[in-house]
């Protein structure tokens, strides 16, 4: 797949525009943690005014399962939670055309065409 790579503080949003429109997959990087929550809510309006379904979650969501794994009472009880939680989300969003991961740590939003 090719995924362009594009700094948030240089794309514009007829570009944004134009990738969503030829159904392409993209990264938006060097996202501040304070305009995080902005940039989500922009992208999935874009989606969303053409029709388009699309899921929003956070990269590496499901590490929160393993945790399970540790046999301590309440890693295993917040792991279930998370595996429960994240099917809900994946029910309530079935079948996106894009998906949209948030990666806070490295400040990157990854859009991805699913269909």
């Amino acid at each position: 797949m090719d995924t362009g790579v594009f700094s948030i503080k240089s794309i514009s949003d007829e570009k944004i525009d134009s990738l969503i429109n030829e159904r392409k997959s993209f990264v938006l990087e060097d996202i501040p943690r304070i305009h995080f929550g902005e940039a989500v809510k922009a992208i999935e309006k874009e989606i969303e005014s053409k029709g388009l379904k699309c899921r929003v979650y956070t990269k590496g969501r499901s590490a929160t399962v393993a945790a399970a794994a540790i046999p301590i009472s309440p890693t295993v009880i917040g792991g279930w939670a998370s595996a429960i939680g994240i099917g809900i989300h994946n029910l309530a969003t079935w079948d996106p055309d894009y998906e949209i991961a948030k990666n806070l740590a490295t400040g990157t939003l990854t859009v991805t065409y699913k269909k």
